[in-house]
């Protein structure tokens, strides 16, 4: 083999792997191509998630915080009913003396334990009962209250008030929720 032979064998052996070289770095470059864009493809899709959950999670802060701006507004709602509510209560009470009040006044006193009682507070409406009932009180009047009694033993030791206020007042915890649910029920 001469050196024109020799020449020729090594430029065609140097053809053959230049172009396996190339064919190397061709499949190499299109293997990073798309290991490229695998791992945008991840990075999107990580990145899409990411953002789905952080848009999941101010949807939820927004809701919650909406919730309690709806609690909020319900309750100071509710608040301004029960005032509302018990104010035409108390005005309300005065009309409780229509009907068989006396019988009501009676047994209200009756309710009083038998004690000797030095002063007894009533509606001036009820000078003459309350002096027929408790003989040997002081009787005094005061037109805050509607009906009833407020009655004080010797001293101030033991006193006893059962007036309507006093009984709406005990009796309103136990009234407002019926009230608030009918008128849930009306709304």
């Amino acid at each position: 083999m001469g050196t024109a032979e020799l020449l020729a064998a090594l430029r065609s052996e140097g053809k053959r792997k230049e172009e396996a070289i190339r064919r190397r770095a061709g499949e190499e470059a299109a293997r990073l191509r798309e290991e490229a864009a695998l791992g945008l493809a991840r990075l999107r899709e990580m990145h899409l998630q990411e953002q789905e959950r952080l848009i999941a999670a101010q949807e939820r802060a927004i809701l919650a915080e909406a919730e309690r701006a709806a609690r909020r507004v319900r309750l100071v709602a509710e608040e301004e009913m029960a005032s509302r509510f018990h104010d035409l209560a108390r005005r309300l009470l005065p009309r409780l003396r229509d009907g068989d009040y006396p019988a009501a006044f009676a047994r209200l006193a009756a309710e009083l334990p038998p004690l000797a009682w030095e002063t007894v507070r009533v509606n001036p409406a009820d000078g003459e009962r309350a002096v027929v009932l408790f003989p040997g009180a002081r009787i005094e009047t005061d037109p805050a209250i509607s009906g009833g009694m407020e009655a004080i033993t010797e001293g101030g030791r033991m006193r006893v008030v059962n007036t309507l206020e006093k009984r709406l007042a005990r009796g309103w915890p136990d009234i407002l929720p019926h009230l608030l649910a009918e008128a849930a029920t009306d709304a």
